[in-house]
């Protein structure tokens, strides 16, 4: 199985390494600020239909130099989006760097692997500092088991978390999250009872 594993890390290392030199690439995709970076319509239109059909629209057409804008993108985030596209995964580094912008495309783009490994990477990065920037993004993508994890650990660390003046940002951001935060807490002091 490892040899297995070691061929296909090659083989897609060797994406990875043709996105990084450009070759061939076909397309410029337009970040929301920065530079465009050269990509490959084959490979996009391969990892997402919504790209698919943004690459065969008139708008796309009539861009000149043949490009795309993806404007929620810094240049940054843009290229580890496109880094994983290609590679098919990143280094833990960079997606606990870019992990908001990175599963919000995999949802708005529809990109079913990258939503499963933002899902299990957040799951093991989870943490009292990250919970309620977690819980804010399971809403956002409608992720249930990210959402009671990150609910789980706020409840469980709730001493720490609810101290902070981060949470006071988030509750004056997100009412009803502090609710659903408040009603789990007192669902596990209940069961604690018993």
């Amino acid at each position: 199985m490892e040899q297995r594993e070691g061929y296909w890390t090659g083989f897609h290392s060797e994406f990875d390494e043709t996105f990084r030199a450009g070759v061939y690439s076909d397309i410029q995709v337009k970040p929301g600020s920065g530079p465009p970076i050269r990509a490959h319509k084959f490979l996009l239109a391969t990892r997402s239909e919504i790209l698919k059909t943004m690459l065969a629209s008139d708008s796309c057409k009539a861009e000149p130099n043949d490009s795309i804008s993806l404007p929620e993108f810094s240049h940054e985030e843009l290229e580890t989006f496109l880094e994983f596209l290609y590679r098919g995964d990143l280094g833990i580094e960079k997606f606990e760097k870019h992990f908001c912008s990175l599963f919000v495309a995999a949802d708005k783009y529809g990109i079913p692997h990258l939503q499963q490994f933002s899902e299990q990477q957040l799951l093991k990065l989870l943490n009292p500092s990250n919970a309620l920037k977690v819980l804010e993004l399971s809403e956002v993508v409608s992720n249930e088991t990210l959402k009671l994890a990150a609910l789980k650990l706020i409840v469980l660390q709730y001493k720490e978390i609810v101290v902070t003046p981060s949470f006071d940002e988030f509750a004056k951001q997100n009412p009803h999250l502090g609710v659903q935060i408040t009603r789990a807490a007192l669902t596990y002091a209940n069961e604690k009872k018993i």
